[in-house]
């Protein structure tokens, strides 16, 4: 009986990991968005790293590290662990690229502004990469790139309605 359950444990952890990796290591999605404010507003909110931790629900601090000039900052979520995140180009008032680079997993953020009539154009690109079938899948149980985008774009959206 014993013997049994492990072999079906075994079978399921196989099934597991032969569909984390049928999965594409590398996601991408862009969304473009317009915000009813000023290009320079909305790059304060995207480039103003500590201050992100005011509007963005699920993220408990942000501390910017003294090693690198700036360029590299700890999020602590509400829940889980902290993930270390760099900047890796900034153009102001036109772009901004973000990576994440921890234990497996690649993930980078660009947001290029526009001004436009009505407001500032912003088209968000994230890209993430996992090495890891097995997270590769849990990624999809939490609903992957376009999930995290979609919630970022969503909370700063609620930040110039207010």
């Amino acid at each position: 009986m014993l013997g049994m359950l492990l072999g079906a444990l075994v079978l399921v952890l196989l099934l597991v990991l032969l569909v984390g990796m049928l999965l594409p290591a590398r996601e991408q999605v862009t969304r473009v968005e317009l915000f009813k404010a000023p290009v320079a507003e909305v790059w304060e909110a995207l480039n103003n790293l500590p201050g992100q931790a005011q509007w963005r629900t699920g993220l408990k601090s942000v501390q910017t590290l003294d090693d690198d000039e700036g360029l590299r900052w700890v999020e602590q979520p509400l829940q889980g662990t902290a993930v270390v995140l760099r900047k890796t180009k900034e153009i102001p008032l036109q772009e901004l690229i973000l990576e994440l680079q921890q234990r497996g997993i690649h993930a980078t953020r660009q947001a290029r502004l526009n001004n436009v009539p009505g407001g500032t154009r912003v088209t968000f690109t994230q890209t993430l990469q996992i090495t890891m079938p097995i997270r590769r899948l849990l990624n999809r149980f939490h609903g992957g790139v376009d999930n995290r985008l979609d919630g970022f774009i969503r909370q700063l959206r609620v930040k110039f309605s207010a």
